[in-house]
């Protein structure tokens, strides 16, 4: 999962029988597509994804709650602990909008904007728990960054494959969510949420980012269904793609 993107200097020092080490970080600038990017690109990509969401946001603070394989750790700054509050820590599937309340309910009282970034996969597998945030108006963003696919499963598949001397290239049976394409604006709204999308030209990307911010600082759960181009971070995909020791 992404992480502070940081660089570290690490001192060591001995009091008395103690020895103290010490981290003094410095913050990598996040490396972003250009805004412009939007007017001319043909797909959305997460990279874009996450330069017009920071657009949308305009620099106020905000808990990033989750945030999936397919988004690189290079995408966003994380300067304070309530930045980003990590994963699982388990691999749950089926996670992400559960956590994406309860987070989201510690945070209703702060000044902190409550934003999930989940994969389409995490999504199907617990849309329910968004009703619990609508019933107890609990104010939450939940960007889909959805590209059809439960392609964690199909990069498995296609090391299975290389390793069996099978087709990489049917990797994609059994895990593709496509032909037809499932609404998830619909089935958030099904929920009492505000379903937004989905979204598959990049020039719509942004008013519908600045709708559901708005929407969000009202009280309201939104959900914006972004189709992106199926990938992830290539250091995400390498890791999953490699053997297993053993």
């Amino acid at each position: 999962m992404p992480s502070a993107v940081v660089k570290a200097t690490v001192t060591g020092c001995v009091l008395g029988a103690f020895s103290v080490t010490v981290k003094v970080a410095t913050v990598v600038p996040a490396l972003l597509p250009p805004l412009s990017a939007l007017e001319t690109a043909s797909i959305i990509e997460v990279p874009l994804l996450a330069t017009a969401l920071k657009e949308a946001l305009a620099g106020a603070p905000v808990s990033m709650i989750r945030l999936p394989l397919s988004w690189g750790e290079h995408l966003w700054d994380f300067r304070h602990p309530l930045d980003f509050l990590g994963a699982d820590g388990g691999g749950g599937i089926g996670s992400g909008p559960g956590m994406a309340v309860g987070a989201a309910l510690a945070l209703r009282d702060g000044e902190r904007l409550p934003v999930a970034v989940l994969g389409d996969g995490d999504f199907l597998m617990g849309v329910t728990a968004l009703w619990t945030a609508v019933r107890n108006s609990i104010p939450l963003l939940i960007v889909l960054a959805n590209n059809r696919s439960f392609f964690n499963d199909e990069l498995h598949q296609e090391r299975v494959a290389r390793e069996r001397g099978r087709p990489a290239e049917n990797r994609w049976i059994g895990q593709a969510i496509r032909d037809p394409d499932i609404d998830l604006a619909a089935m958030a709204r099904a929920q009492g949420c505000i379903g937004i999308g989905p979204v598959d030209d990049p020039r719509g990307l942004l008013p519908a980012l600045n709708g559901a911010v708005a929407a969000v600082r009202a009280g309201k759960v939104c959900v914006v269904d972004v189709h992106v181009a199926t990938g992830y971070d290539p250091g995400a995909a390498s890791g999953i793609l490699q053997r297993a020791p053993g």
